[in-house]
């Protein structure tokens, strides 16, 4: 059984939106302590777990994100911000750019999980 399969398994709750939310805040709590830029985090009603990840240039923060796009689609998303505009604007006038987007076919927790795992350990080279 898989860290994620355990987890699920000890909650109390049927609600698909309310698991996911769970074991992202569960792996924020782990992997939270790898972001650099807290306050670029992206931030938003559907964005359910955001990490930063190595830029794909040297001068770009980017971020990899696991949001729902309906009731149980989910997609990943890679925000990038270039490290210029950031060290000249003031935060609430940053752009941030979806550079690319993955949808995620699968309709299970923890598969919907494992896709996005597998997506940020490719990003992070690992």
């Amino acid at each position: 059984m898989t860290i994620i399969e355990e987890l699920l398994a000890g909650m109390k709750t049927d609600d698909f939106a309310e698991m996911i939310k769970k074991i992202c805040d569960q792996i924020y709590k782990e992997e939270g302590n790898k972001v650099k830029h807290f306050d670029l985090l992206p931030k938003g009603p559907n964005i359910f777990l955001a990490l930063e990840v190595p830029g794909r240039i040297q001068n770009e923060i980017a971020f990899l994100t696991l949001e729902r796009e309906g009731p149980v689609q989910f997609i990943t998303v890679l925000y990038v911000i270039n490290k210029n505009e950031y060290t000249k604007k003031k935060l609430d006038e940053l752009s941030y750019k979806k550079s690319k987007v993955w949808e995620i076919l699968e309709d299970k927790p923890e598969k919907i999980l494992a896709a996005y795992a597998r997506q940020y350990k490719f990003l992070r080279g690992i």
